[in-house]
Parts: C-alpha cells; sequence; structure tokens
C-alpha cells in the first residue's frame, strides 16, 4: 500500500518530514471540536523504551465513538488536551524491549488497551499491559476485539455470567458492540434479539438473532411481547439507554441482569467543544443514567454499568484471559467481526465524519501498516 499523499484531503495537517522508518506518523486532533480538527503529524521515532517498557509497531488502532467523544472534550472517563494522540486501542508487533523488561518477545503479535495514544506508527507502553496473540491473525480483524468484543463478552459473561441455551436482548445490535454480541451470542449458543433500525433488520436476522425495529410506534410492547413469550430475558445488554431502567428491568427473567455500557451516546448532540449549556446538560443527562444505575445496583445486584477501563484495572487477569479467549474464537472461524470500513491515518478525518453522522454499522479500522511496514 502506498502513503496517500496529504494533499488529496484539504483538512489533513502534517508537518514538513516525510514518512520513514525513522519517522513516526500520529493521528491527533489540533483543538477540539469536528472532524476538521484531525491532523496527521509525522515526527522523529519514538525513543527506546525505558525499563518496564516495550516498543510496539502498531499494526492497527480504533476508529471508534469514543475517540470522537476525546476529540469533541465529551468523554467523561478521562481529560484529554489538544495534541494528544487518539487510538484507543492497538495491535502490533513488539519491536524492542526496555533494559531488564520480562514481556513478549521481539516479533510477536500483541494487544492492548490504552484509551489515548494507539493511532501511531509506534508507541511505547508498559510490557506487563501487552496480551500475546497467534501471530498468523490479521491485525484489522484483531482490533475490534479489544474494545467492541471485549465489552460485549464481559459484560455477558463477566457482569451477568450467562450460560449457554439463555435468551439476551441486545438493544442498539448493529451499532460496534451489539453486532459483537450478536456473533458472540451465536457462537457460543445464546439465543438472541435484536434491537436496531428497521434498516437493518436483514443484517440482525444475518446473525441468526430475532429482530425488533426501534423506529417502529409500538417497539416497547414489542419488546414486552418477546420478554412475556419466554418469560423473560436472560440478560439485557444495553447501549443506548432510550427506555427507562424499570421498564427493562420488567422483561427480566428471575435472576436475570441488565448490563448498560456506552451511554455516552446521549452526548452525540451535546456539543462540538468544552463550551455551552448543551454540553453541561449533555453531562448531566449521562451522570444522571450512569447514577440511577449504580443507586439500582446496591437494592439489585443483578443491575451493571460496564466500564472496560474501570474493569480493567481491576481484574487485569480477566482482560487477558478474555482476550485470549476471543482471539482464539477468531482463529478457529468461531466470529467474524463486521467491518464496515478500513481507513489510513491520512483519511481518519473521513472516518470520522461517519462515526459523527451514525452511519456507521459494526466497526471501522484505522489501518497503520500501509507505508509503515519496516523493509
Amino acid at each position: 500500500m502506498h502513503h496517500t499523499p496529504p494533499s488529496e484531503h484539504s483538512d489533513l495537517v502534517t508537518s514538513s518530514l516525510p514518512w520513514s522508518p525513522k519517522n513516526n506518523r500520529r493521528v491527533t486532533f489540533n483543538a477540539y471540536g469536528g472532524p476538521e480538527v484531525i491532523s496527521v503529524v509525522t515526527e522523529p521515532a519514538v525513543a527506546s523504551p525505558g525499563k518496564g517498557m516495550a516498543r510496539i509497531r502498531v499494526m492497527a488502532s480504533s476508529l471508534v465513538f469514543t475517540d470522537m467523544l476525546i476529540r469533541r472534550n465529551l468523554y467523561p472517563m478521562l481529560k484529554t488536551l489538544p495534541g494528544e494522540t487518539l487510538g484507543y486501542d492497538v495491535v502490533g508487533h513488539v519491536e524492542a524491549l526496555g533494559p531488564e523488561t520480562t514481556g513478549p518477545a521481539p516479533g510477536t503479535l500483541v494487544a492492548t488497551l490504552t484509551q489515548v495514544g494507539g493511532a501511531q506508527d509506534w508507541v511505547n507502553l508498559p510490557a506487563a499491559s501487552l496480551v500475546p496473540l497467534p501471530g498468523h491473525l490479521d491485525p484489522i480483524k484483531v482490533e475490534p476485539l479489544i474494545l467492541s468484543y471485549m465489552t460485549a463478552y464481559q459484560g455477558l459473561f463477566r457482569e451477568a455470567g450467562v450460560s449457554a441455551g439463555a435468551h439476551i436482548l441486545v438493544i442498539a445490535a448493529t451499532g460496534a458492540v451489539g453486532l459483537a454480541a450478536l456473533d458472540l451470542a451465536r457462537a457460543l449458543g445464546l439465543r438472541a434479539t435484536g434491537v436496531a433500525s428497521s434498516r437493518r433488520k436483514a443484517l440482525v436476522e444475518q446473525m441468526a438473532a430475532d429482530f425488533i425495529a426501534y423506529d417502529a410506534p409500538d417497539f416497547s410492547r414489542r419488546i414486552d411481547l418477546a420478554a412475556a413469550q419466554q418469560g423473560g430475558f436472560a440478560v439485557i445488554l444495553d447501549g443506548a439507554s432510550h427506555e427507562p431502567l424499570p421498564t427493562h428491568l420488567r422483561r427480566l427473567t428471575r435472576g436475570g441482569h441488565y448490563v448498560g455500557f456506552g451511554l455516552t451516546a446521549l452526548l452525540r448532540r451535546a456539543g462540538a467543544d468544552a463550551k455551552g449549556l448543551r454540553l453541561i446538560f449533555g453531562r448531566l443527562r449521562l451522570g444522571m443514567k450512569v447514577l440511577r444505575i449504580l443507586a439500582t445496583r446496591l437494592r439489585n445486584p443483578n443491575v451493571h454499568f460496564y466500564d472496560i477501563a474501570g474493569r480493567r484495572k481491576a481484574h487485569p487477569d480477566w482482560f487477558r484471559e478474555d482476550l485470549t479467549t476471543l482471539a482464539t474464537l477468531l482463529a478457529d472461524g468461531r466470529i467474524a467481526p463486521h467491518i464496515s470500513g478500513v481507513f489510513p491515518p491520512e483519511r481518519a478525518a473521513e472516518a470520522h465524519r461517519l462515526i459523527e453522522d451514525g452511519s456507521v454499522v459494526g466497526r471501522l479500522v484505522l489501518d497503520l501498516r500501509g507505508s509503515g511496514v519496516l523493509p
């Protein structure tokens, strides 16, 4: 793949350094705002890794809704400043270990969650955070496992402890996490009902799931009816929070679990930067939704709010084990991430526009292989 000339993208900002194995491209943003603030900067390559660190030649990173929130200064879980490198995760090969460092050997394919900093050709990361993976896997197909599939997998199996044969309800079923949940349900013997736009009916049914259109006038009644027909859902995986929590709880079977995640979608129209009442109200709405879930959990331990960064911090062993499990499912052909588009760094702004429009089905992936492959 050839390096795309910057002149082909009017909103692309670059330094004067050309790409070479001694230089490092990184996707950043020069101000809070829309996709037009995204830039690709080429700088001298990252320094040698220090003690406890590993230098990674990155092959793939994220293009997800959370990246958009970080760029717009709307992400409540992490404070960032303009100039920060985007990229919520990393898939790549270990190039070097720091002195006195134990970790995956150079050449090993690894993956990890970064929140920021992943969208660059090279990055130094703590060696202990890296999860080794089978070297024959395609990094582009591995990347969705780190955030999207991990959220779905841990929501279903770590939070809810779901068993094979159980019936789950997936709300926002054609989003990144929703499609991952349907794919995992199909692979691991769960029955699923997906709630999505009427335009996505065929896609949900292709995933061997029942379908309910959220834009139908009686969609809430249809969900109630589906729950009643089987005595309730074992798990409700909710990435939209369009309905009140008590409504969902009534749809659960006895002992069923509600798992909320990704409620940052409430911030989609909160404003393009850190100013304005819309931003304040958006954050208040998000905060109230999360507090309501956490308050309910005090009375009902089967109500969960899933935060992937917090969960990995609390249980790094789970993250490592579960990512290994997901990679095995991918290697065995039992799961197949739905990737709608693969973009080089020079087209990151274009990808962010699609994310802002809400038109992405499944996942987009940032491809850092291209010209960045070492000779």
